[in-house]
């Protein structure tokens, strides 16, 4: 009986674990120089036989973590704290560990601690939620790049470390994980030593991407349908509109914590949702050549962190 339930317990762990952290299936595009993103919604709209509906504008804050080896940068990795702020409201913050994209890789992990509404961080005699402190953080850096010399700032950025080095050993996941790729780079002591070395905001417009009864017909396609709870509602309102991806439209700026360098990057991204893997794959292929041909995009790899460590000169190891 014991060793039954033992099985039991680790079968449920390995369960929640996999529901928990996932890969993401995407390719990302980048724009020339003389494209506007509105200009773009307007293209996207119907693009032969595809369609997309703009359904939300989101903005997102990340704050990049490196070592003083750029350890991560240079092993393929990126690892940032983020706040999420949906319809102008719902806020969520998250910490995670993703890996860069290459010609032969278009599976992305994703690592997840999304709890941080759980964690304090001791601030003199009075501990601070660590999304607090986050706030803290972003509401400078929304401001003016004068104010960012602010004594405030710094100090949050101080308790970011200091969170960092008291959780290093604990289970945070993106920290469990950088353990169990290479135990011997990722130790205790290189995670404490992480840092904020990047800042950053981000417009993202989210659309799904369908095509419509006749051409599913055409292509004898099943319709990708889900329980109701993974189906949007755009979908269940349109029952003959298949639904084959989800997309993100950014446009991001990031900069040095001191504010004296930036760049700012456009990039169209499309996931992969249409629940026959091999199929969604070919009509991603299908949706990357009228991109390329009508509009001109460009396949891009490359993280938003690897690109913005590359612009702003943050890439060269000490």
């Amino acid at each position: 009986m014991d060793i039954k339930k033992r099985l039991i317990t680790i079968l449920i762990l390995i369960a929640f674990q996999a529901a928990g952290q996932g890969v993401e299936t995407q390719k990302k595009y980048s724009f020339s120089d003389k494209q506007n993103i509105k200009a773009f919604v307007a293209s996207t709209a119907s693009l032969s036989n595809f369609k997309s509906h703009y359904h939300a504008l989101n903005i997102y804050y990340d704050l990049y973590l490196e070592t003083d080896k750029n350890d991560l940068y240079n092993m393929g990795f990126s690892l940032r704290f983020r706040k999420r702020i949906m319809h102008d409201s719902i806020v969520s913050y998250t910490f995670q560990l993703k890996d860069e994209m290459n010609v032969d890789k278009e599976v992305r992990m994703e690592i997840e601690e999304k709890e941080l509404d759980f964690y304090s961080v001791k601030d003199g005699v009075k501990w601070t939620p660590l999304t607090t402190v986050l706030d803290t953080i972003f509401n400078f850096y929304n401001k003016s790049t004068k104010e960012k010399d602010s004594v405030i700032f710094y100090h949050n950025l101080l308790l970011i470390n200091s969170w960092i080095n008291i959780k290093a050993n604990g289970a945070i996941a993106p920290f469990q994980r950088l353990r169990h790729i290479d135990s011997l780079i990722f130790n205790n002591r290189k995670i404490q030593s992480l840092r904020p070395v990047l800042i950053g905001k981000s417009a993202r417009k989210r659309g799904h991407i369908f095509i419509n009864q006749q051409y599913t017909q055409d292509k004898k396609l099943p319709f990708n349908r889900k329980n109701i709870n993974e189906t949007p509602l755009f979908f269940q309102q349109n029952p003959t509109y298949n639904w084959l991806f989800e997309s993100s439209l950014d446009d991001a700026t990031f900069s040095t914590l001191n504010g004296q360098k930036t760049v700012n990057i456009k990039e169209y991204e499309v996931e992969n949702k249409f629940n026959n893997e091999v199929k969604g794959r070919i009509l991603l292929d299908e949706y990357e050549d009228v991109l390329i041909n009508s509009l001109g995009l460009s396949v891009k790899y490359d993280s938003k962190f690897k690109q913005s460590m590359q612009s702003l000169q943050l890439s060269n190891s000490p």
